[in-house]
């Protein structure tokens, strides 16, 4: 799916993200400037895993007027598949206030990573098999309605992509199709900002006077501000916990809000690695297959930096160092209360025990060979880390206080033998479309965010988010 979105000041902010639907208002005076934003989201298709689904935004237009919403800048690469719960930014722009009634997006070069769980060969892809292909067909969009921009009003325009309608069954595209793309318009929310922007990883830059650059590999080089309200998480070696432990090189994830001036806040800083480590290649992905006890497969699906012969959306073989102290196991918390004995379980981990198909893991490159696809690439790591997972699944039975089950799994889970999954939340859930898990019910359809832990009888995960479809 993908947001856009439309405010009233001098910018255009382009953003992906989920959600769809119409939007009607009062029309607004003719005459001055508007800031507009715009985002993107995903839903997954039955009968595959999607792993990994990535397209360019070539064009985004306002019309009448061709008003263009990137402001030149383009291609930008979109990761679809993880905004199954998250919301990325991709460009400001300035356009006059007024009436608009329509707005036409186009896409560029899509890449498809999925396992075949359809039982027959697809798009060349045997059953059971994990393929990553180019999928072709129609790439533009156009959404009909009538788009207010007014001035000292900010607002959005979210635009949905629902690959559920996109995708055929035969695993081509067509963002030209009726339900493909949607678009709502949306005004500030609670804190004044146009979206929030969960788990944006990059490498700091020139920290001085409550605001650093970013540098990150979707977004490109962001400026950050900080304030009061700003946490700081696992800079463990600086008790103060605040600007102040913000360095030059440093590699973090932040949580931002975008504000209405599209400038980007802080809401969370969290410590990834030290100046010292962060130079170094890491590359998440989510597991598809367990090998051995030393070795795994994933689909990369985020680098921190370009890796050499590495791409999104590549399947890559794992090996776990085992000579010079072996191969760490941490657990990003990301600020979540992870019961101890789970935590434990992971990071006491000296092989692969406690990994399994539908985890995403950021592996440290230590060693490489093989690539670029489609040719064989092999990555030695002396460190995992556990990171959020996302997926789309089904309550099943009633919710129990804080917790619930999901069944309706993807097949990744279902063909490893998982057939449900125990959620866990706290006071620490984010939630969406719905108040709390006392509003959700048997059969109601949820993507989650969370930490995926191995347990028995049935996996559990740690949820950091829920979105009531």
């Amino acid at each position: 799916m993908s947001y856009a979105m439309l405010t009233a000041a001098v910018t255009i902010v382009l953003i992906a993200g989920c959600g769809g639907g119409s939007y009607n208002a009062t029309p607004p005076p003719m005459g001055q400037s508007a800031q507009v934003s715009v985002s993107m989201t995903d839903a997954p298709p039955a009968g595959v895993t999607i792993l990994s689904f990535e397209v360019s935004l070539t064009a985004a237009s306002l019309n009448p007027g061709n008003v263009d919403l990137l402001n030149g800048k383009g291609p930008i690469r979109i990761e679809v598949k993880k905004l199954e719960t998250e919301t990325a930014f991709l460009s400001t722009s300035s356009v006059a206030t007024g009436n608009y009634t329509s707005l036409n997006l186009t896409f560029a070069n899509p890449e498809l990573t999925f396992k075949n769980d359809s039982g027959s060969t697809l798009a060349g892809c045997a059953p059971g098999s994990v393929c990553e292909i180019k999928p072709a067909g129609p790439l533009m969009a156009t959404s009909n309605g009538i788009f207010y921009v007014t001035s000292g009003t900010p607002s959005g325009l979210l635009v949905d992509v629902n690959l559920n309608t996109l995708l055929s069954g035969t695993l081509g595209v067509d963002f030209s199709l009726s339900g493909a793309v949607a678009v709502t318009q949306q005004t500030k929310q609670a804190e004044g900002e146009l979206e929030d922007l969960d788990d944006v990883d990059g490498i700091v830059k020139s920290p001085a006077n409550n605001q650093f650059t970013l540098q990150t590999k979707n977004l490109g080089n962001i400026t950050v501000n900080v304030d009061n309200n700003t946490q700081f998480k696992d800079f463990e070696s600086c008790t103060a916990a605040n600007f102040t432990c913000v360095k030059d090189g440093q590699s973090i994830e932040a949580d931002l809000l975008l504000m209405a001036s599209g400038a980007f806040l802080a809401k969370k800083i969290e410590l990834q690695d030290n100046v010292a480590e962060a130079a170094d290649d890491e590359l998440d992905g989510v597991i598809f297959k367990i090998d051995s006890a030393t070795q795994f497969e994933m689909v990369v699906i985020e680098e921190l930096r370009d890796v050499t012969n590495v791409s999104v959306g590549n399947p890559v073989t794992v090996v776990l160092q085992t000579a010079g102290g072996g191969t760490s196991f941490r657990v990003d918390t990301n600020g979540l209360t992870v019961p101890a004995t789970l935590q434990q379980a992971f990071e006491g981990a000296t092989d692969t025990a406690q990994l399994l198909p539908g985890q995403t893991v950021q592996v440290r490159k230590r060693a490489m060979t093989g690539g670029p696809a489609p040719a064989a690439i092999t990555i030695t790591t002396d460190r995992i880390r556990l990171r959020m997972t996302r997926f789309t699944a089904t309550v099943s039975g009633a919710p129990a206080g804080s917790m619930f089950n999901v069944g309706g799994l993807p097949g990744l889970f279902t063909s490893a033998g998982i057939s449900q999954i125990q959620v866990q939340t706290s006071s620490q859930t984010k939630f969406e479309n719905v108040s709390g898990v006392s509003g959700l019910a048997d059969g109601a359809t949820v993507s989650l965010r969370g930490l995926l832990f191995k347990s028995t009888p049935n996996p559990v995960l740690i949820a950091d988010k829920v979105r009531k479809r």
